[in-house]
């Protein structure tokens, strides 16, 4: 049961992290003026721009699932080894 509360405490703090960056610059002054629509001439294909950077979050997941991932390898082993 503690893995398990483990697991989904650190993908709650993982979602927290990507979605505060992400709406961290979601901030803007709304304008008086309907939208307009543009006819054309621009690209459609792509992912869109959010102005998110999220880069030092997903390096820190990465690292810390890394080291996670290593510490239960080395856990397993050692008590592979003292069990018999």
């Amino acid at each position: 049961m503690k893995r398990v509360t483990s697991v989904l405490a650190s993908a709650f703090v993982m979602v927290l992290v990507t979605a505060a960056s992400a709406l961290a610059q979601s901030g803007y002054e709304p304008t008086d003026s309907s939208p307009s629509v543009a006819a054309g001439g621009g690209s459609n294909g792509g992912t869109a721009f959010t102005g998110g950077d999220i880069t030092f979050g997903a390096l820190a997941a990465i690292a810390l699932l890394a080291v996670g991932v290593t510490a239960l390898i080395v856990a397993r082993k050692r008590a592979a080894r003292l069990s018999g």
